[in-house]
């Protein structure tokens, strides 16, 4: 049974009448209210009162305090042995089964002529006396202290519904010599010679699972039946998010996906073959919780909650936002242990260098156990347990590398809010630099001090022309019309090259050609490229971006440094900025002179191209 404390409950202005209320604090809204926490307090407002009339016909009035000095307007007494006529409350509590896990009664107050002169007055005696013929359990009018409040521990109890029943035994004196009877006022003047009773019911739902994210940036707390969970950061809670949850049953080990939000969108790309769909509310017990609530908007601010759960080993990944505080939250499960100390300080070393952790966790790394290799993300890596596993971890970016004869077209299209600015250049125009106006699209630079690259052989249209840095954002707030990034001749580090070869080797080797749709683009080289920004019919925007060239480009790229800052570094000229622009002469001559060297070569890159739509470019 849950342990209780009782004491008196201070609240200005008790009534004389005699129905007190009792509420259960702290709840949820719901029909009964929903409590979490491992405890409650019960409070009754008012107590049970003593009354008195001069005869049966008298007005019925409530004893005053100062009454009770004296026995004979009174009833007093707790002592079943004896005297047994004080007024009094009871509050029993009944758990789902109807067992009763909680009977207290209002405790004794100091009704002597020392408990007039404290602040506030008739206050419960400490400690409460035994049983005695003189005690008084009951409230007075007009008291400052009334009422009572039991704190209830329902920690290691069942969920489900309690009910808490009030019983108020008011007494009722007729005559200064007259007996003590149980009774309240009714109406007219009548007595109700009963026992005045309340009913009340809470549902106890404490959250079955709890998720800690490993940095300390916040938590998850849920239940699989019913389907509900609630994250908590900064302090802040979204309430309880419901009805958006799936779960699945798995037997043996599980990896943590590198992006929560597409595992939540698409499920299947990140729940092993295994796997199965599993119902808590028809006796499936399930492993796996994806949550899936995208935007739930609470006082004009969205809450968000997309990712997955282990709720077996307490492992997860998860994009949230509370209030307008966005985090990425996570866990290593049983793992955290060995790990909270060193992510915390690696946090707090790369964050002021522009490094987001979370990202570089979901970094690809090949882990190898005693039998086999695996391809998992670096959070996965820290997932071996480090003091049992014979296996090493080597790191694979997440993201892409590309080199050679690049190709990235990106447009999306905003139908919403004000008509952009008309915003376009392009290097058929001549222009070295483009900044957009939109959250999405091409920023590229350059700097006046880096040389052109000549433009010979048959990619001329693109090898030549100003060494470029070119950012690409393609995030946007809405869904792209076209978002491809492809290295026509060259090599991609993706890892899902068909040959199993450890780089897509373009056009010689592999096929099909790889095509990638990234979120983020760092590109350096030389290009023919096209960025637009069109108002769309007085509204919105189109946003066009189209660029092929020769030169490196890093998809994805977990770190905040990219090529703008060699550019940048360029525009004052330094020993190692010369070193840098001599290997891109070097770079890019031995491009071209190995192309035109080799007639089959040469011939494949007249194919490629005559079919680019280059012609096609403002």
């Amino acid at each position: 049974m849950g342990t209780v404390v009782i004491s008196s409950l201070g609240v200005l202005g008790a009534s004389s009448t005699a129905a007190g209320e009792t509420t259960v604090s702290p709840t949820e809204p719901g029909s009964p209210p929903v409590v979490r926490d491992g405890s409650v307090t019960i409070s009754v407002d008012v107590a049970a009162l003593g009354y008195f009339r001069s005869n049966a016909t008298s007005a019925i009035n409530p004893v005053a305090s100062t009454s009770y000095l004296s026995n004979t307007t009174t009833c007093k007494g707790d002592n079943p042995a004896g005297t047994n006529n004080s007024p009094r409350t009871t509050v029993q509590v009944e758990d789902p089964d109807g067992n009763v896990v909680l009977t207290r009664t209002s405790p004794a107050r100091n009704i002597g002529l020392a408990g007039f002169f404290t602040n506030p007055t008739n206050q419960p005696l400490s400690p409460q006396p035994a049983p005695a013929n003189a005690n008084y359990l009951g409230d007075f009018p007009n008291s400052t202290y009334h009422g009572m409040s039991v704190s209830f521990d329902l920690a290691g109890l069942p969920a489900g519904e309690y009910t808490v029943t009030t019983t108020h035994r008011h007494m009722l004196k007729t005559g200064n010599n007259g007996p003590c009877t149980v009774g309240y006022p009714g109406p007219g003047g009548t007595v109700i010679a009963a026992e005045q009773v309340e009913s009340d019911t809470f549902d106890y739902r404490p959250w079955q699972h709890k998720f800690v994210d490993v940095l300390g940036n916040g938590t998850v707390e849920a239940n699989t039946s019913p389907a509900e969970a609630s994250v908590r950061i900064n302090g802040k809670s979204s309430g309880v998010l419901a009805g958006k949850q799936k779960f699945y049953a798995l037997d043996g080990d599980f990896a943590l996906p590198s992006d929560p939000e597409t595992c939540a969108e698409d499920p299947a790309s990140c729940l092993p073959a295994a796997a199965q769909p599993c119902n808590p509310d028809l006796g499936c017990v399930p492993r796996l919780m994806i949550t899936q609530y995208p935007n739930v908007m609470v006082d004009g601010k969205a809450n968000h909650l997309q990712g997955i759960f282990d709720l077996k080993t307490k492992a997860f990944i998860a994009n949230a936002a509370v209030d307008g505080h966005q985090r990425v939250l996570m866990s290593l499960g049983p793992n955290d242990a060995y790990y909270k100390n060193l992510l915390n300080k690696l946090s707090g070393k790369l964050a002021p260098k522009g490094v987001d952790l979370p990202e570089l966790l979901a970094t690809q790394v090949l882990v190898g156990g005693p039998t086999n290799t695996l391809t998992l993300s670096l959070l996965n890596g820290l997932q071996v347990d480090p003091t049992g596993t014979k296996g090493g971890v080597s790191i694979r970016s997440a993201g892409t590398v590309q080199a050679g004869v690049l190709l990235d077209i990106y447009s999306h299209l905003r139908l919403s809010g004000p008509a952009c600015v008309t915003n376009t250049a392009s290097s058929a125009n001549g222009d070295r630099r483009f900044t957009p106006n939109e959250d999405a699209g091409y920023t590229v630079r350059t700097s006046d001090l880096l040389p052109s690259v000549p433009a010979v052989g048959p990619l001329a249209a693109i090898v030549g022309g100003p060494v470029l840095s070119i950012e690409g954002d393609f995030v946007g707030a809405t869904a792209p019309l076209v978002n491809t990034a492809s290295a026509v001749i060259g090599v991609d580090t993706a890892a899902d090259e068909p040959n199993g070869y450890p780089v897509w080797v373009e056009p010689f080797l592999s096929s099909p050609t790889h095509v990638a749709s990234p979120k983020k683009m760092d590109f350096l080289g030389t290009a023919t490229w096209s960025a637009s920004e069109t108002p769309v019919v007085g509204i919105g925007c189109l946003s066009v971006n189209f660029m092929v060239g020769t030169g490196v480009a890093i998809y994805n790229n977990p770190v905040r440094i990219g090529f703008d800052e060699l550019v940048k570094a360029a525009t004052k000229p330094n020993p190692t900025v010369r070193a840098v622009m001599s290997a891109v002469d070097a770079a890019a001559n031995g491009a071209i002179n190995d192309v035109t060297a080799n007639p089959t070569v040469a011939g494949v890159l007249e194919q490629v191209v005559g079919a680019l739509p280059l012609s096609s470019l403002p």
